[in-house]
């Protein structure tokens, strides 16, 4: 079996020859509103640069002139519905040059006997299409739809003509060019190839050629090949190594990072106009990039603190605070244009960890606390990621930083906002244990801050001062409701813990005092002789104030 892909628009493929839609191919099943997202899309397209549809599958030498649809037969027949009903309007408006240059070329053609034949046949049968539809205004077959398919397209035909009809001649020809202009991957499989088998497995998957699968194709077309040198191949393998399973989402990172913001569906549109059509891109530099911006987001996802040196802590602290504690993914694109930045020199460490550490604040304050949804965020952190990549030299860097920082706080929650909602965020019980890492990362951000962040919180435990469940006559007058608060827990050595266990206020100031190595878990009970519902306010508010105004300064 013989399978050739090459990329081409709607205007090189109907001028390849005759297409036939089989009798095995399922019914017309495209409704109105597929085809208006897909006249939206096209409209909304750049001429320049075109719109991406995926691949269309089809049988026969790809040197030849007859094809079969193999897949693809729901946009093939609706660009020639298109074609028709562009056509057929053009003829209202007695533009006959424009209505038969279409209809010559795009839907009817003559042989060598000088016999009309259409373009695209359906064999299935559906005479509407070629006796209603395709035919020339004029020479049009009043035909009755007898299957859903042909109803579908009949109703699609004469909405189309509806839209067409209200434009002027102008708009009509820039649509024309716009939908010729439509790219396919157009796959042709021959050499004794069934048909069936094709069409079934394809349907079966029910996969299309990812964008991922699209830009590889046209990586390992594009490589200049160099004997005994396994490459792209060795390097795609890298890529995809480092991205473990999350190749897509690189990709769309990567391009954020490197490019611009697009969405998935649009990004292999982005890559033809700033990849494939730049005569002065190098396939190898563009490999690279990925390469090395694969290795970044394999630091920056999956955060491992042997990435770091001793004296980028700070920086593995604050990456892993946002992936992991608050469960970040939108600000990928500019983690991976900021460590790209730190690790060519151009950023000092100061910056990076200012940028960071304001970074960690805001998703705190907007998600942790506030729980405020992340959508719009990664068009916001693709902007800063370019505004950073654009900036040139360090010290244009580090102004675009303080710039991003700036604009980053004054996103910031009021302080009441915040207020607010920090006591239906921060608790914690042995029912409810939803809320205890975020319990935890905040006391342990106190601690580290208390400590100048020359600590490793290991071995550490979430203690609960007056216990969840009290011996009778001890910790009278406590709230039950403030049991779970913020303000009753503090961080203890875990050593600790199974010793003091369930023991009163008395016993635990006196066994903490003497063997803790945590500053504010000694300090609580330094400040605290007894243990009630003001004692657990006050440390509740001391820890908001912390949080709000003091731990990232």
């Amino acid at each position: 079996m013989k399978v050739e892909a090459r990329n081409f628009n709607v205007k090189k493929i109907l001028g390849m020859g005759k297409f036939e839609i089989p009798p095995y191919q399922r019914e017309f099943d495209w409704g109105i509103d597929e085809v208006i997202e897909f006249y939206d899309d096209i409209q909304n397209s750049n001429l320049e640069t075109g719109y991406f549809i995926g691949h269309m599958v089809f049988d026969g030498d790809y040197n030849g002139t007859d094809f079969k649809v193999v897949d693809g037969q729901q946009r093939i027949t609706t660009i020639t519905i298109m074609l028709s009903a562009l056509r057929d309007c053009l003829a209202d408006l007695d533009e006959k040059d424009y209505s038969e240059g279409i209809h010559n070329n795009y839907i009817f053609k003559k042989d060598e006997n000088n016999k009309e034949y259409a373009i695209l046949d359906n064999k299935m049968p559906y005479p509407l299409l070629q006796k209603y539809v395709q035919r020339f205004p004029g020479k049009k077959e009043e035909v009755i739809p007898k299957r859903s398919g042909e109803r579908r397209i009949k109703e699609i035909y004469l909405h189309m003509r509806s839209i067409f009809s209200k434009l002027d001649v102008k708009s009509l020809i820039e649509f024309r060019d716009k939908l010729l202009n439509v790219e396919i991957i157009f796959v042709a499989v021959s050499d004794g190839a069934d048909v069936n088998e094709i069409f079934q497995t394809l349907n079966a998957t029910g996969k299309d050629l990812t964008t991922l699968d699209l830009i590889k194709s046209h990586i390992f077309r594009k490589y200049p090949k160099e004997c005994n040198i396994n490459e792209p191949e060795e390097s795609w393998n890298i890529i995809l190594e480092n991205t473990e399973g999350k190749s897509a989402k690189f990709l769309n990172n990567f391009w954020a990072s490197r490019y611009s913001k697009v969405s998935d569906k649009n990004l292999y549109k982005a890559f033809n106009a700033e990849i494939v059509n730049n005569a002065s891109t190098d396939i190898k530099v563009f490999l690279k990039n990925m390469i090395d911006d694969s290795e970044i987001y394999n630091i920056v996802t999956k955060v491992d603190e042997s990435d770091w040196e001793k004296d980028e802590i700070s920086i593995y602290k604050s990456i892993y605070t946002i992936v992991n504690v608050f469960s970040i993914e939108v600000a990928n694109a500019l983690l991976l244009t900021l460590i790209r930045d730190y690790r060519e020199k151009l950023i000092s460490q100061q910056y990076v960890i200012k940028i960071l550490k304001t970074m960690e604040q805001y998703h705190f304050f907007h998600n942790a606390i506030m729980s405020n949804r992340s959508s719009g965020l990664d068009i916001m952190y693709a902007k800063y990621s370019r505004i950073l990549r654009d900036a040139s030299g360090k010290e244009k860097k580090h102004i675009a930083i303080d710039a991003i920082v700036k604009e980053i706080k004054d996103k910031f929650p009021t302080k009441d906002e915040l207020n607010s909602k920090f006591d239906s965020k921060l608790y914690y019980n042995k029912q409810n244990q939803k809320q205890k890492k975020l319990v935890q990362y905040v006391l342990e951000k106190i601690e580290s801050t208390k400590q100048n962040n020359n600590i490793k919180l290991l071995q550490i435990s979430l203690e609960h001062i007056c216990p969840e469940k009290p011996k009778k006559g001890e910790w009278v007058g406590i709230n039950p409701k403030n049991i779970s608060n913020i303000g009753n827990l503090v961080l203890l050595d875990k050593d600790l813990n199974s010793s003091i266990g369930n023991a009163d206020y008395t016993k635990k100031r006196s066994t903490i005092l003497g063997k803790s190595t945590l500053l504010t878990t000694k300090e609580i009970f330094e400040n605290n002789t007894d243990w009630d519902d003001k004692a657990i306010l006050e440390h509740r508010n001391s820890i908001f104030e912390n949080m709000y105004s003091g731990v990232w300064r």
